[in-house]
């Protein structure tokens, strides 16, 4: 009896071992995946990045996942802080989970580089992610392009109008042809007239008219309208001594509250006021 009872007390802890065994496995092949292009966020505070962790094992993985922030520069990693538990997780043979984990960020004066190391309970690197923190007054580089004048925005609801009134940026609102007439900045943004058909640009006729002064015009679009369709890039048309910048409507999405959108704007409107030229990428 006695022997019956730690033969089936040994089967169980070898069960129980081999499980835990299984486990350690499992748990040792759950990765974060790389993100395609690093996240970029404001920081002087808790922010949101994306993690995706991948299981490539055969068995469901549990995994205990900690974060631990570093700010990078071109020759040194320094810590953020220490080790932080986020989250327990319990991943499926073959999945993917894409998570929302919050990370406080310092305050910067500048673009600043940082690396989220992923580990897992026993300390083993699950991954890194990479993170781009901005200071919030990305908008500002927009007073100097307008020369101290106030930009010109048309738009069907106010969006972009709010987001450069809330950051001190002069604005000046168009509605209607007299508008343009008295306007004498240099630089203005569209959003909300009809959509251009290939070789015509059908803009309000006094905002045309201003263009051919010499006034640098944003225009807003829907994918269709832009050629090619591959985004991000932009159209240039030069009319007169001004410019038209055909730009898809997708990057003024989220422009309040992500730094992508707000310096895509900045260089749009640095493609705008720059030397002629047919076709431009939107990056530097």
């Amino acid at each position: 009896m006695n022997g019956e009872r730690g033969t089936r007390n040994a089967e169980c802890r070898w069960r129980l071992a081999a499980a835990l065994w299984l486990a350690a496995l499992a748990a040792g092949a759950v990765e974060v995946v790389p993100p395609a292009a690093p996240q970029r966020v404001f920081a002087g505070g808790v922010r949101a990045v994306e993690v995706r962790l991948r299981n490539d094992a055969a068995e469901p993985a549990r995994v205990e996942v900690r974060v631990h922030l570093f700010q990078l520069t071109s020759v040194t990693a320094a810590p953020v802080g220490g080790v932080r538990a986020w989250k327990t997780l319990t991943v499926q043979p073959g999945q993917t989970v894409v998570e929302s984990a919050s990370v406080e960020l310092p305050v910067v004066r500048a673009a600043t580089r940082f690396a989220a190391r992923w580990l897992d309970a026993g300390g083993r690197l699950l991954g890194v992610t990479e993170i781009w923190a901005h200071p919030d007054n990305l908008l500002d580089a927009l007073k100097p392009l307008a020369g101290g004048q106030p930009i010109g925005v048309a738009e069907g609801k106010p969006g972009l109008q709010l987001v450069l009134v809330a950051r001190g940026i002069p604005v000046a609102e168009m509605k209607h042809a007299e508008d343009w007439n008295r306007f004498r900045g240099r630089l203005a943004f569209v959003a909300n007239q009809p959509e251009s058909t290939q070789g015509e640009l059908r803009l309000e006729p006094a905002l045309l008219a201003r263009a051919k002064e010499g006034l640098a015009v944003v225009w807003f679009q829907t994918p269709p309208a832009i050629s090619p369709p591959a985004l991000p890039v932009v159209e240039r048309v030069r009319v007169g001594r001004g410019t038209v910048l055909l730009a898809p409507a997708s990057l003024l999405d989220g422009l309040a509250a992500t730094p992508a959108a707000q310096l895509a704007l900045v260089r749009l409107a640095e493609l705008a006021l720059a030397p002629p030229a047919q076709l431009l990428a939107l990056t530097p």
